[in-house]
């Protein structure tokens, strides 16, 4: 009986494309503020900016190999159904466990790294272990309720996070050197291209999202609208490295940890508000909880398909206990903790987040096709 009641409430907890999307958008933020644009000028240089146009095209492919999937990653079919359709039930299972292995080790290590950025900037003072496990705590608050009211949270962090940054990228703008930026000459494009390499790295995390569409509902108003959010998406991220690139020169950003802070630190309207920068840090705890919650409910929906649809109360407990171990006994120092964010799980989400969901897709397609001939 008690399985039962597991299972249902999971079949009636339901969420639209445009929650996941927006849940997505707020959790992205928490990691692209510490990867971007540091890491594209490392590779690009001043052209760096222009690393999220030219990830472009493997972005929207990506969407669409999600929409290849069964029922078009949604009515009761999300990422594991998709591997399982395509590769067979036990190599689908397999790689859902190396998924959740994965998710565990991103729930911890990004725990860490949200709690050091969080202490250097703002809370220099609080004892990293307790501002660690107030982090973790949080999220299992949020975490072992129903993804529809966290997708819910996740609308209210999307809409206080986009206006404060919509806020902060315009007013950095007024004083944007754009010298910093351009000119763009033949010779820049190769880094350019390269530096679209960390950019993937931060989209390889909406495979998250894609555990998670098994509770989409269908819409016919949603066709399309992953690819538009793709777009949309590499947008944002093409005009937040331009203007926070023209503020401070690639030189100047290569030597700072979180330019984005760096730049609201300048932000103000003299005779309004002349210091806004502690506000829109502090807001950037919610996209670190939208972040870290998405992972704990991916998890979560790779252990019920793991156990054929059951799930237990203690699930989310066990994993964010597991995740807790990470944060606090491993990477105590902040090189390793820097180089396996900045190096290890950009090229873990290069394999798992881009090229496993990219053959799933093409393998899926084909074999659409296939049937129909």
């Amino acid at each position: 009986m008690c399985e039962t009641e597991e299972t249902d409430t999971v079949s009636k907890d339901y969420i639209s494309l445009r929650q996941l999307l927006a849940l997505l958008f707020a959790a992205l933020l928490s990691p692209m503020i510490q990867v971007l644009p540091r890491t594209a000028v490392e590779i690009g240089g001043k052209a760096g900016w222009l690393s999220a146009l030219f990830a472009l095209p493997v972005v929207l492919l990506l969407c669409w190999a999600y929409q290849a999937a069964p029922g078009r990653l949604g009515g009761g079919a999300g990422m594991a159904e998709g591997l399982e359709l395509a590769f067979g039930r036990w190599p689908a299972r397999v790689l859902v466990l190396l998924y959740l292995i994965w998710g565990v080790l991103l729930l911890g290590w990004n725990a860490r790294w949200c709690a050091y950025r969080a202490l250097s900037i703002n809370y220099r003072n609080a004892p990293m272990p307790l501002f660690i496990l107030g982090l973790l705590a949080l999220t299992l608050w949020l975490g072992h309720k129903s993804l529809s009211a966290f997708c819910r949270a996740g609308e209210i962090f999307a809409l206080a996070l986009g206006v404060a940054l919509a806020v902060a990228l315009a007013l950095a703008a007024l004083r944007t050197a754009w010298n910093n930026v351009g000119p763009i000459w033949a010779e820049d494009l190769p880094g350019a291209v390269g530096g679209a390499v960390p950019v993937l790295g931060l989209a390889g995390y909406g495979v998250l999202g894609a555990f998670l569409a098994g509770q989409v509902k269908r819409r016919e108003v949603d066709r399309g609208r992953l690819l538009r959010w793709g777009a949309l998406w590499c947008a944002l991220l093409a005009a937040f490295q331009l203007i926070t690139i023209g503020c401070f020169g690639p030189g100047l950003i290569q030597k700072m940890e979180t330019p984005f802070f760096m730049l609201l630190r300048g932000v103000g309207v003299p005779g309004a508000f002349e210091r806004v920068e502690s506000l829109i840090m502090s807001l950037w705890l919610l996209a670190d909880l939208a972040f870290l919650g998405l992972i704990l409910f991916a998890c979560r929906a790779m252990v019920r398909y793991l156990s054929r649809g059951e799930e237990r109360p203690w699930v989310p407990v066990l994993l964010v206990a597991a995740a807790g171990a990470l944060a606090l006994f491993t990477l105590n120092n902040l090189f390793s903790l820097s180089w396996v964010m900045e190096r290890l799980i950009p090229a873990g989400n290069l394999i798992l987040g881009i090229g496993v969901p990219l053959l799933t897709g093409i393998v899926i397609a084909w074999k659409k096709r296939r049937e129909k001939v």
